[in-house]
């Protein structure tokens, strides 16, 4: 057993933390600096992007189990001194995500006209979001590949190293589009192709990375079906759990739609603003990720119970800031949205809520990355599809019933306290610390 000063663990979280976060925001800015660009093109390029770029937003949720799962078997394994089964874990996850790239782009591609049809959008802006798509799916593999990256090195504990990478691709990204939409007159598929290189240029530095990192990336082969089998159960589980969670928050937003106009505004204005400040509290739950994978991989049940602690800690002081800050600035941070009077006033409606939710979302986001560190999926599965039935019942009846927007926003804080409970007793308990990441 390792005794691991709290002092040490805490500036241990924060150096995991810290570069986790700044590498979740550098994707929302990829973004911003695309739609720049498409807006200097034109309105219909523009709003062309933004209904694409919505449909693919659903790869990164689907296929998300290619990082937690990586992170978290990379981690068990360095935990154990095992750099030969970490890099073979690397490797198998690697072959799944080309696998399932390649089979994603050939969909993506095909279908992407009816893919942008089912958005019902105004005929404009068919062409050009089908010609976007199918550009980005030439890079689709390469973006499984990329998450696969991400979570090897979250599993070693490094998390700068992928926020060097991902700040190369952006700014190779931004390069690229001022060359191929400015200089070549290539217009929105300029933007696209400017994406899909920043996309290999990632997965090339990864490849090479992984390698100096001391993960043996040869001499594995395929995967056994013991090892696909352990793959599929985890991949199931986490998309599952992924999937009930969007699904949740869907029937959420679309009882807001049902309501009227205003209601669907200022539900989407606090929305965003969860979403963006959800990043910071993200970066907790990937340091908690590598911390338990780590301590459960050396077998050291104490000091994964320690640093589940420690780590809650900062989840609740975390979320109890966040909440403070959204309560000062609501008339600030809501009128960077909107300045429609009437929605202003439906957002007061539920701002506080949605506010003070973080002083739960917060241990919650932690908790899940404590979760998945332990490999302990198929509980996260359970009770983020029962959390996710029980938010989007309440929605729906209360849509039916003519509540406002503040009934929406009590039933997304139902679905995280279920979260929350079933969290804190799994942490108090035992059967967490028993889990087990195949290799």
């Amino acid at each position: 057993m390792t005794e691991v000063p709290s002092v040490s663990r805490h500036r241990r979280i924060l150096a995991l933390a810290v570069p986790a976060v700044a590498t979740l925001v550098a994707d929302p800015l990829l973004g911003a600096v695309d739609t720049a660009v498409a807006g200097r093109i034109g309105a219909t390029e523009l709003g062309a992007l933004g209904l694409a770029v919505g449909a693919l937003t659903a790869l990164t949720w689907i296929f998300n189990f290619l990082v937690i799962g990586t992170t978290t078997t990379v981690a068990h394994a360095i935990g154990r001194g095992d750099h030969e089964a970490a890099g073979r874990r690397v490797v198998h996850a690697a072959v799944a995500a080309l696998a399932i790239g390649v089979v994603a782009a050939v969909v993506l591609g095909v279908g992407a006209p009816w893919l942008i049809r089912l958005f019902q959008p105004v005929p404009e802006l068919v062409a050009p979001a089908v010609d976007y798509l199918r550009v980005r799916a030439v890079g689709v593999p390469f973006l499984l590949l990329g998450y696969v990256g991400h979570g090897a090195f979250r599993g070693v504990a490094d998390t700068r190293t992928p926020l060097l990478v991902v700040i190369g691709a952006n700014v190779l990204n931004a390069a690229l589009d001022i060359v191929l939409v400015f200089g070549f007159g290539f217009g929105l598929e300029g933007i696209a192709w400017a994406t899909v290189a920043a996309e290999v240029v990632a997965v090339v530095l990864f490849a090479f990375l992984i390698a100096r990192a001391g993960l043996p990336l040869t001499g594995h082969g395929i995967p056994n079906s013991v090892q696909i089998n352990a793959l599929v159960i985890v991949s199931r589980d986490l998309v599952m759990r992924t999937g009930g969670l969007l699904l949740g928050f869907l029937a959420i937003t679309a009882a807001a739609a049902r309501t009227d106009a205003v209601t669907a505004a200022a539900h989407q204005v606090i929305w965003q603003v969860y979403l963006l400040v959800s990043f910071l509290m993200d970066g907790f739950a990937i340091a908690a990720q590598a911390m338990i994978g780590k301590a459960l991989g050396a077998g050291d049940e104490d000091e994964a119970r320690a640093a589940g602690n420690d780590l809650l800690r900062w989840g609740m002081g975390g979320g109890a800031v966040l909440a403070v800050l959204l309560l000062v600035g609501q008339s600030v941070i809501a009128g960077v949205f909107t300045t429609n009077t009437a929605v202003l006033a439906t957002i007061g409606t539920a701002w506080w809520l949605a506010s003070i939710g973080h002083v739960i979302g917060g241990p919650v986001f932690v908790l899940d990355g404590v979760m998945m560190g332990a490999a302990d999926y198929g509980y996260l599965r359970t009770w983020t599809v029962v959390a996710a039935v029980i938010g989007g019942v309440l929605a729906q009846v209360g849509a039916s019933l003519g509540a406002g927007l503040l009934w929406f926003w009590i039933a997304a804080e139902i679905m995280m306290v279920v979260r929350g409970v079933s969290l804190l007793l799994r942490l108090r308990g035992r059967a967490w610390l028993q889990g087990t990441a195949a290799a």
